[in-house]
C-alpha cells in the first residue's frame, strides 16, 4: 500500500484513507478509498483491520484493468455461515459405470474439492467461513422409495461414507415431494449427523401435512446415535413451503430438479451468512425507523458487496465451471455475545421489547432494506430470521412467556422464516403439529414467501419445563405450550 493517511473525523470515528497503485492503458494513477469505522466498536483499528483488493490480495504491486474496490473485514462483517453447492443427482450415480467407478463418488469429491476452494479464497480474503455444504435435488428422484427399506438405507450409508471420506459434514437430499416419501426422511435423518431433507409443502395439502407431522413425531421418538437424543434429530428436518431451488440453509436447501438442468457438469453455489453482530451495528446507527431504508440499508448494502462481488469473481474465473447464484441476505443470529437479531431490532427507536409495538413495522422494514440490496442477487428466504433457540434474546422472551408461535406466526408475514427452532413437547399430538404446519404454509402460500416449520420435540418434556437438548448450537428455552 502506497499511503495510509488518518484523520480525526469527530469524537466516535476515524476516517482512513488508502493510495493503491491503478494501472491502466497509458499508465498508472493513484485512487482514493475512504471508509468511515467507529473506533468506539474497534479500538485496536487499524492495526486489527484486514485490507484486501477484490482478488483477495494484499500486495502492493498489484495491479488490474478495471477500477479496483476496497474490501475492509471488520469485527462485525458478516460471517459465512455456509458455502452451499448444489448438486443434481440421477439414479444411475449410485451404481458403477462401464469403467467401474461410482458416479456419486467423483461428482462428491469434484464438490468437496471445489467448496475448499471457495473457503481457501474467501479466508484469504478475510472472512470466516464456518460450514461447506452440499444439496441435492429432490431424493425422491434418485433413492429408492420406502418399499424398499434395504436398498434405501445401503444408498443412504453409501452416500455417507463418500461424504464423511471428503469431509463434507452438511448434505441436504433435497425435499420429500409426494407423501409416500416422507416416510423416508426419518430413515435419512437416522443415518448420519450429515444427512438433512424437508417436506415440499403444496397449498391446503392435508396429507403432506399431516406426514410431516407424523415424521416430526418418529424422529423425536430415535434414539442411540448423539445426534439423535433428546429429540435433537428435528434439527436436520423441516417442513417448508415455497422454498425455491438454491437456498442455501438448511434443512430447506435443495438443487434444481432433474428435469429443469441441462449442464450437469455446472456446479452453482450460494451463500447463507450470520449476521447478528452486523445488524447490532448498522441498527444502533440507524436508531429511527425512518431511517432504515437509508442508514440501515446503504450500510448492509457496503457489508455485503464485497463479499457478492468476490463470489462473482470466483465464478468469472472458472471458465464457465462455477456459477454464483446468489446471497441469502437474512439477518441471521448467532449465539454469541452481541449476535442476536431480536436485540438489534429493540435499538430501534418505536421498538421497546421486541414482539411488542412496533416490531412488525421494523421486521417489515427490514425485510424490504435486504431484499433490494443494490448490486446483490437474492436467494433463500432474504428476510428476517427468528430461530428461536439460535438467538439467546429471542429464547429469554419465550421463557418469560413473551414470545410464542401466535406472534411468531405474525412476525412471518411481513419477514422469514417462519417457525424455527421452536421447542415444543414431546406430547404434542398430530393435529398440534399439523396446525402449525399448516399456518405456516398459508402464509407462505398467501404471501407466495419462503416459509419453513422446524419443531424440536422434546420426548418426555412438558410446555414450560426448559428444553434439554444440549447441542452446542442451541441455546436453553422454555418449551413453548401448543
Amino acid at each position: 500500500w502506497g499511503k495510509t493517511d488518518i484523520d480525526d473525523d469527530d469524537d466516535n470515528s476515524k476516517l482512513f484513507y488508502f493510495r493503491k497503485a491503478h494501472q491502466r492503458k497509458g499508465g498508472g494513477r493513484g485512487v482514493k478509498f475512504r471508509r468511515t469505522l467507529m473506533t468506539d466498536d474497534f479500538p485496536l483499528l487499524p492495526s486489527s483491520t484486514i485490507i484486501k483488493d477484490d482478488d483477495g490480495y494484499s500486495d502492493q504491486h498489484s495491479t488490474f484493468e478495471t477500477k479496483p474496490s476496497l474490501t475492509v473485514v471488520l469485527s462485525t462483517s458478516p460471517r459465512v455461515r455456509a458455502v452451499t453447492s448444489f448438486l443434481t443427482l440421477k439414479p444411475e450415480d449410485f451404481h458403477p459405470n462401464e469403467s467401474g467407478e461410482i458416479p456419486l463418488e467423483s461428482k462428491i469429491a469434484t464438490y468437496a474439492a471445489f467448496l475448499k476452494l471457495v473457503e481457501h479464497r474467501l479466508t484469504d480474503a478475510g472472512y470466516e467461513v464456518q460450514t461447506l455444504r452440499i444439496a441435492t435435488n429432490p431424493f425422491g428422484e434418485y433413492l429408492p422409495t420406502v418399499s424398499e427399506p434395504t436398498k434405501l438405507k445401503t444408498q443412504l450409508s453409501k452416500f455417507d461414507a463418500i461424504l464423511e471420506k471428503h469431509s463434507v459434514e452438511f448434505c441436504s437430499l433435497g425435499p420429500a415431494t409426494r407423501p409416500e416419501e416422507v416416510d423416508c426422511c426419518s430413515i435419512i435423518v437416522s443415518t448420519s449427523h450429515r444427512l438433512s431433507c424437508s417436506t415440499d409443502l403444496i397449498i391446503d395439502d392435508i396429507t403432506m401435512a399431516r406426514k410431516a407431522a407424523e415424521c416430526m413425531k418418529t424422529i423425536s421418538q430415535l434414539d442411540g446415535a448423539s445426534h439423535l437424543k433428546k429429540g435433537l434429530g428435528n434439527f436436520q428436518f423441516c417442513a417448508a413451503a415455497c422454498c425455491k431451488p438454491y437456498t442455501p440453509f438448511f434443512p430447506a436447501a435443495r438443487s434444481a430438479s432433474l428435469s429443469s438442468v441441462d449442464d450437469f457438469d455446472l456446479i452453482p453455489f450460494a451463500l447463507g451468512l450470520e449476521n447478528g453482530k452486523l445488524a447490532q451495528r448498522l441498527l444502533s446507527e440507524t436508531k429511527t425507523v425512518d431511517n432504515i431504508g437509508t442508514t440501515f440499508r446503504n450500510g448492509m448494502a457496503e457489508a455485503l458487496y464485497p463479499l457478492a462481488r468476490f463470489c462473482e469473481s470466483i465464478a468469472n474465473e472458472s471458465c464457465g465451471k462455477y456459477k454464483y447464484v446468489g446471497m441469502d441476505t437474512s439477518l441471521n443470529p448467532s449465539l454469541d455475545e452481541g449476535g442476536s437479531v431480536a436485540a438489534a431490532i429493540e435499538l430501534i427507536d418505536i421498538v421497546k421489547q421486541f414482539g411488542g409495538r412496533g416490531s412488525m413495522a421494523v421486521a417489515a422494514e427490514i425485510t424490504k432494506a435486504i431484499k433490494s440490496l443494490p448490486g446483490i442477487q437474492c436467494v433463500g428466504y432474504s428476510g428476517l430470521m427468528l430461530p428461536v433457540m439460535e438467538d439467546d434474546r429471542l429464547a429469554e422472551l419465550a421463557s418469560k412467556g413473551e414470545i410464542d408461535t401466535t406472534r411468531l406466526l405474525a412476525l412471518s408475514s411481513v419477514c422469514g422464516v417462519g417457525l424455527d427452532t421452536v421447542p415444543v413437547s414431546g406430547h404434542a399430538t398430530i393435529e398440534e403439529l399439523m396446525g402449525l404446519i399448516l399456518d405456516v404454509g398459508s402464509l407462505a402460500f398467501r404471501y407466495n414467501k419462503s416459509l419453513s416449520c422446524r419443531l424440536l420435540l422434546c420426548p418426555e418434556q412438558e410446555g414450560g419445563d426448559i428444553a434439554n437438548l444440549h447441542s452446542p448450537y442451541l441455546c436453553e428455552c422454555k418449551i413453548f405450550s401448543i
